[in-house]
């Protein structure tokens, strides 16, 4: 499946670039080449931007021989919009979620539940490296020959 839009060229040698958009729809530009204000959706990220609902601009396309081509499509940073914030309930969503994924890693690897759950004596004092721990007593274990 190609990402490319417009008649796929049969071969590299008979692809060529296409500023105007009147051979494959739109704009179509070989990689490096594409003005500076079309940006893909990770660059567009990367400086806290989303395309925000309008089209594809253009496309930049990678050639390689016998394979179909690298595609990458491009948004008009004018048209961008912010990137959404997430909400406090969001953040705490994904804290929980984030906390219990690591509960049960450590599960999976002998770690009581419990030793997560000591509080902290100071501000300062860090939370037990309990996943270390059991990666130290496992291959200690299988040092002197016993598996689990």
């Amino acid at each position: 499946m190609s990402w490319f839009i417009g008649e796929v060229p049969r071969d590299y040698r008979d692809f060529t670039p296409d500023p105007t958009g009147e051979k494959y729809g739109i704009p179509t530009y070989f990689w490096k080449t594409a003005p500076v204000h079309l940006l893909t959706r990770r660059q567009l990220r990367s400086v806290g931007l989303r395309p925000g609902g309008q089209d594809i601009a253009a496309q930049v396309v990678i050639l390689r021989r016998h394979r179909e081509p690298l595609v990458a499509h491009l948004f008009d940073v004018n048209q961008a919009a912010l990137k959404r914030e997430a909400t406090p309930a969001q953040l705490e969503a994904l804290r929980k979620a984030t906390r219990e994924h690591q509960l049960r890693a450590a599960e999976r690897h002998g770690v009581d539940r419990a030793q997560f759950d000591q509080p902290d004596r100071s501000e300062a004092a860090r939370p037990v490296n309990a996943f270390a721990a059991a990666t130290e007593r496992d291959a200690a274990d299988r040092e002197s020959g016993w598996e689990r």
